[in-house]
């Protein structure tokens, strides 16, 4: 999943970039096969769709996408005939519930039967609506983190079991989207622990987290951190424990991403616990 993400931030970065590589099967690496994108809809949704989008037209694999609300638009980098020959390889699902979202995913061993189908990328769009969202308000806090244990894990199990079933051909990734509460209600991370997240990390390791900038020149920006074991940039066989970038919604809907730094963990800090600059 990490190398999808590599070819994203190389496609659509400005200026040069270190520690990404450019052509595909190179670049980010890393050990895990999942990941988890927490953060504002308004940038994970289109860093989602540019995955799907790039994952086709990049690499040529099928690529399922699950999400509760209807994709109204497609990132503006991709118009015309790309955009049409990549849309050949995605196909959009639409589960309005846990329970539908579950059979629609158990559902894809039965895809062994026509093995040109079988997809290398499941993105889950929102796992928040599933399990705790209105449609489940009737759910206690201990049956969304059980909910949430039950679609990761058979996610894992699923492409663990696509991904014997392509063999050479390719390796299933997964990637699943979720916006905690205190992010919907502009509430900070560093001050609440969501139970849920330390569910879905037990088999999301890979993590990006999206937090927004509430200073500087760009209304839309925010500060973009990949985290998890044994990340590479380059191939340089240097594992990095973060990877960060700034990145700008532009107006005409375009994501622009600019790398800061490659950092360790115990150096960065401002994601999880952001101080406020005062002017004198």
């Amino acid at each position: 999943m990490v190398d999808i993400l590599g070819l994203v931030l190389s496609q659509f970065s400005s200026g040069s970039i270190t520690g990404v590589c450019t052509q595909p099967g190179t670049g980010l690496c890393a050990p895990e096969s999942g990941a988890l994108v927490t953060g504002d809809r308004s940038f994970s949704r289109p860093l989602l769709l540019l995955s799907a989008l790039t994952a086709a037209s990049e690499l040529a694999v099928k690529v399922l996408y699950f999400t509760q609300s209807q994709i109204q638009s497609l990132p503006i980098s991709f118009q015309g005939a790309r955009r049409a020959e990549c849309l050949k390889k995605i196909r959009f699902v639409y589960p309005k519930t846990l329970e539908e979202l579950l059979e629609d995913v158990a559902s894809l061993h039965e895809l062994v039967r026509q093995s040109g189908s079988l997809p290398s990328l499941l993105i889950v769009d929102g796992l928040e609506q599933y399990v705790c969202g209105p449609a489940a308000q009737d759910r206690t806090p201990q049956e969304a983190q059980s909910a949430a244990a039950h679609v990761v894990a058979l996610l894992h199990d699923t492409a663990a079991f696509l991904t014997q079933k392509l063999g050479a051909r390719s390796q299933c990734r997964v990637i699943v989207s979720f916006q905690p509460e205190w992010e919907g209600q502009g509430g900070c991370p560093a001050l609440v622990s969501d139970p849920i997240l330390s569910v879905l990390e037990r088999y999301l390791q890979v993590r990006c987290t999206t937090e927004k900038v509430r200073r500087g020149e760009e209304p839309n920006e925010w500060l973009f951190c990949l985290t998890g074991p044994g990340l590479q940039a380059d191939g340089d066989g240097k594992s990095e424990e973060r990877l960060q970038w700034r990145v700008v919604l532009k107006s005409n809907g375009t994501l622009d991403f600019c790398p800061i730094s490659r950092v360790k963990e115990d150096t960065l800090e401002t994601l999880q616990n952001p101080v406020e600059v005062k002017d004198d």
